[in-house]
């Protein structure tokens, strides 16, 4: 299950948001992104570290680019459908995909923002199915 892959990452490797949903959905749905790869999303975690669009949102459509994606994005007609899908999603659940906005109203000591990367792996796995 991508949530509890999710937290995994997110609660007991450390990982930030985008990290924890991209490095689930690739074991997950085995997309094949190596080390190297994981590490391009490590600035994307807290609103690509300014406040910005949230990581878990990113990490999300890395994960739907990694798996629909054969030779480039505009050579993919499921990637907008399913990357509005995504974002659209999100935004439902939290009211807005700024990491300020979104944190804001959902981090806490204790769990930081699992509540936001738990909603971003609930819906990534509608999309992916």
């Amino acid at each position: 299950m991508l949530k509890e892959r999710a937290r995994i990452y997110y609660q007991e490797k450390d990982c930030n948001c985008a990290e924890a949903i991209i490095r689930a959905a690739n074991d997950e749905y085995e997309l094949g992104i190596n080390e190297e790869g994981m590490k391009a999303f490590g600035g994307f975690g807290g609103g690509m570290q300014c406040g910005s669009i949230c990581g878990a949102v990113c990490g999300g459509m890395g994960a739907i680019s990694a798996k629909e994606i054969k030779t480039c994005a505009h050579q993919t007609s499921d990637l907008s459908p399913k990357c509005k899908a995504m974002m659209n999603g999100f935004k439902e659940k939290f009211g807005s995909a700024f990491c300020a906005k979104v944190r804001k109203e959902n981090f806490n000591r204790e769990s930081k923002c699992w509540k936001v990367v738990e909603g971003a792996a609930e819906v990534l796995e509608k999309i992916m199915e």
